[in-house]
């Protein structure tokens, strides 16, 4: 497999149609069953943040608080 974005998902989309084309229903059941789930590897850039709290916010947050009581 190429190192392609979806290079994965494409080849079981790939397997799938193959299944697919068998001339049989008890065939195509079998080929289907013998893929497998699609797992992903979690090498994705999306997702949610684990910590909505960091440690550069609170410093933020403290800074912010002391530099407003020195202002008033």
């Amino acid at each position: 497999m190429k190192a392609a974005p979806f290079s994965r998902a494409l080849f079981m989309l790939a397997l799938v149609r193959e299944a697919l084309r068998l001339p049989f229903e008890h065939d195509r059941q079998t080929a289907l069953a013998a893929i497998g789930p699609y797992e992903s590897r979690g090498k994705g850039r999306g997702g949610w943040q684990k910590s909505r709290r960091t440690v550069a916010m609170d410093k933020r947050a403290t800074l912010k608080a002391r530099n407003k009581r020195r202002s008033k």
